[in-house]
């Protein structure tokens, strides 16, 4: 990475010349060899994800509060998809410098031993370095896919609360469809042209055959609601 090897070039050349004398101070010394130096750069390429992991996280939270606002309609699917896809990106970095520094630590097993206290010092240092930088990685990887589950749960209920108000709408549709069937089949019994069917030639047929609508449209809404058709179910 350019801006890597910018950075630690500017970094040394400052502490060859001795006037990062803070850094001097704190303990940061130069590489004391080139495996040294490539710890320590992969070690700032996985710290820089902390700011990328702070925006991914600040997106989808927003976008997890309005994919879950049943009030408001979701319509940035694009964002979302993108967020994801830099999840999966940052995923399968983390991933490929996992696996990179494991096999360097199980090189460095493999290295033969030496009887120069000094070598011996060094080899443990940078067995320590290797696994700080595998823990950094690992905690970056945990991070990543917790906002990568967070992210596919809210999703998930976001399709599940929708297919829950459809299914709503539907329950609510059917119980009005079952409600004014009958009310269509009284009817259409007594549009027929025939002389001799009850209640045709009645001064008081039309708010009998009215009466009998209304109470068979009451017997099922109350029948519906008993059975918990109608409203919000719980």
């Amino acid at each position: 990475d350019c801006q890597v090897r910018e950075f630690f070039a500017q970094k040394l050349d400052r502490l060859t010349e001795g006037r990062d004398k803070r850094d001097l101070r704190g303990g940061n010394r130069l590489p004391t060899s080139p495996a040294d130096l490539m710890l320590r750069m992969v070690n700032h390429m996985v710290d820089s994800y902390l700011e990328l992991r702070r925006l991914l996280t600040r997106q989808l939270t927003t976008l997890q509060r309005v994919l879950l606002d049943q009030n408001s309609e979701f319509n940035d699917w694009p964002l979302l998809l993108e967020s994801r896809d830099a999840l999966h990106r940052l995923e399968d970095t983390c991933e490929d410098q996992r696996s990179a520094i494991q096999e360097w630590i199980d090189a460095l097993d493999e290295w033969p031993t030496t009887d120069d206290p000094q070598l011996h010092r060094e080899r443990e240092l940078l067995r320590v370095r290797s696994r700080d930088v595998l823990e950094h990685v690992e905690r970056v990887l945990s991070h990543v896919r917790r906002l990568e589950s967070s992210a596919e749960s809210a999703v998930q209920m976001h399709f599940s609360a929708l297919g829950h108000r459809t299914n709503s709408i539907m329950r609510t549709l059917t119980v009005l469809t079952a409600i004014f069937l009958p009310l269509n089949l009284i009817t259409g019994i007594f549009g027929m042209n025939f002389d001799w069917m009850p209640l045709i030639h009645a001064a008081g047929g039309f708010w009998d055959a009215a009466l009998l609508m209304g109470a068979v449209a009451l017997g099922l809404w109350f029948f519906f609601r008993r059975k918990r058709y109608l409203g919000s179910s719980r």
